[in-house]
């Protein structure tokens, strides 16, 4: 079984290491979706416990009613059974699952995204977006501070003007 903290701490992208990431990320975007699968399943079987023990507390609580010959409501039998401690038992245990399986869909949605952000990283990388720049007009060592110098430039030119 997967660690939810080790699988979140490999979300983060190293841009300068574009190919390590290419490659861990189908095998690390598996791991989430198997282990999503199985929370889905642990939340399933945990609710599917709950309305079981649900049905046999209300079974036994009407039963008890019959043997006493006490009359009760639907909305007495509703309430009794909340409070009994198995079904709040079971309801706590099935919220937790729940949670679990939350935690586990957004970190799968965050490998979707994280698949997205390398694709467009790839994608930078090949317009030399992180390589050095070559104009030595403007002395930026980026493709951004070149972009960052020119807009300098043009504010510069503007407050002359004015």
């Amino acid at each position: 079984m997967a660690d939810l903290k080790q699988l979140e701490a490999k979300l983060r992208i190293d841009e300068h290491a574009l190919d390590i990431a290419l490659r861990e990320h189908p095998d690390l975007f598996y791991k989430v979706a198997t282990e999503l699968a199985l929370a889905i399943s642990n939340r399933d079987e945990a609710k599917q416990d709950l309305e079981e023990i649900e049905a046999q507390v209300d079974m036994e609580l009407r039963k008890a009613a019959a043997v006493s010959d006490t009359k009760t409501t639907e909305k007495e039998i509703e309430s009794n059974k909340k409070v009994d401690k198995k079904v709040k038992a079971a309801n706590d245990k099935f919220l937790e699952e729940r949670f679990n399986a939350a935690k586990w869909t957004a970190l799968k949605e965050a490998y979707e995204a994280r698949s997205y952000a390398l694709s467009k990283l790839v994608d930078l990388f090949l317009a030399n977006y992180y390589s050095a720049n070559e104009d030595n007009r403007t002395g930026a060592t980026t493709l951004r501070d070149a972009r960052a110098q020119h807009v300098k430039k043009d504010l510069v030119e503007r407050r002359v003007r004015v």
